[in-house]
């Protein structure tokens, strides 16, 4: 391992620390360079929308941790050498990844060879494989000759395999549901229901006994675990402080248990990775993902990028993931949207999604607590209706009308 290169591109770019973390080892670095390492990485836990390192509040933490004054200088000498360092971290980072991918692939093989089942070298080299892809489309490595077209039928697109999709307007358009790997992108302007329709879906998730991961950059996670339980339960917030116990009781029965809220601010695609291998789930709700920190200044291409990602998730981990995104300013009291309504991504963010379900209302919807679902891409049934939904703002809920 080029150790200085690593450790200057890990303080240089988040994105190059967030990348290699899960691989660098304690037996890569030289004691010198595994103590910086830590720093590194204390630094960027405690404030995750740093985008790189300040080489003198690293240093200062190190000196912390040591009492002689002679290592104090030698750790600030090789801190600020480190941060004057000219390197790429990117082709660092693509080096550092081939090469131990490439060390882990020998072991595999060896392995095999000798007609052992690794399991953990299995793990490690796929970890590798997965990491040295993160920015890259997520690649199908499936094929197909002459399937059984009764096996398709009755496996792949059987009403039993299906995730259905609430409010139920809006699953009957689909077809009866999703299957995991599909990516619905719901957009909307502000104070139009966004929240309101993804507490809708993730209850209904819950009621057929999946989990949900409901990722939350963007509203206290206070708030959103008191409207999930005002869905589940049927109870106001008022009624919910009266008898809590109740609330609760009836919450669990309709899948409460079954719900993971998480808040991250703004959150890394490398701590939402960590967080879908450790509940495993059947659908991954973000909510949303302009917050997302994709270490890019270019506001354009990281929503594009965080798409992608939200896509390479669904595929990667056989699972449903609903995004969350707004609405531009030519959404404003307008009924029906489209995808040149979607702010700052009406290309990118499409592109990656095979369901768009846009959010509108006029005077006449607003008056009426109504709400209009527009479907402007759907893969998944190819249906590309509109149709309007009332809402139950106090219960966080969506009724189909008809």
């Amino acid at each position: 391992m080029r150790e200085r290169q690593v450790l200057a591109s890990a303080m240089r770019d988040r994105w190059a620390f967030d990348t290699i973390a899960d691989h660098v080892a304690h037996d890569d670095l030289s004691e010198q360079g595994w103590v910086i390492w830590q720093g590194i990485t204390d630094y960027y836990d405690r404030d995750t929308k740093a985008g790189d390192i300040d080489p003198e509040l690293l240093s200062a933490a190190i000196g912390r941790g040591l009492s002689a004054d002679k290592h104090k200088t030698t750790f600030t000498n090789l801190v600020n050498g480190l941060s004057n360092l000219d390197v790429s971290p990117s082709n660092v980072v693509s080096d550092l990844l081939a090469t131990k991918r490439d060390v882990a692939g020998k072991q595999l093989a060896a392995a095999i060879a000798s007609g052992q089942h690794d399991e953990v070298l299995l793990s490690r080299y796929t970890d590798l494989l997965a990491a040295d892809s993160l920015d890259e489309e997520a690649t199908e490595v499936e094929a197909r000759r002459g399937f059984s077209v009764a096996e398709l039928v009755s496996e792949k697109f059987s009403a039993a395999n299906l995730i259905s999709v609430y409010p139920t307007a809006l699953n009957d358009r689909l077809g009866g549901g999703v299957k995991p790997g599909h990516h619905i992108v719901l957009f909307a302007r502000p104070e139009m229901g966004k929240t309101m329709a993804t507490i809708e879906m993730t209850a209904g998730f819950a009621r057929q006994g999946l989990t949900v991961l409901y990722i939350g950059n963007e509203d206290p996670l206070d708030d959103i675990t008191m409207r999930v339980v005002n869905r589940l339960s049927n109870m106001t917030k008022a009624e919910v402080m009266e008898a809590p116990d109740v609330a609760e009781a009836k919450a669990k029965e309709a899948g409460y248990d079954n719900i993971v809220l998480q808040s991250l601010a703004p959150g890394t695609p490398r701590e939402i990775t960590k967080l879908i291998e450790e509940y495993k789930p059947h659908v991954l709700v973000l909510d949303q993902l302009r917050n997302l920190n994709m270490h890019q200044d270019n506001y354009v291409l990281a929503l594009e990028n965080a798409a992608k990602q939200a896509r390479q998730w669904a595929k990667r981990y056989s699972c449903v993931v609903v995004s969350v995104t707004q609405a531009g300013d030519s959404a404003s009291r307008k009924a029906v949207l489209d995808l040149g309504d979607v702010d700052y991504s009406n290309t990118g963010i499409p592109a990656q999604a095979d369901l768009m379900v846009g959010l509108g209302a006029n005077d006449h919807h607003a008056k009426n607590g109504e709400i209009v679902f527009s479907l402007p891409k759907n893969k998944i049934s190819g249906v590309h209706e509109y149709f309007a939904c009332a809402v139950e703002p106090q219960y966080s809920k969506i009724v189909s009308l008809g």
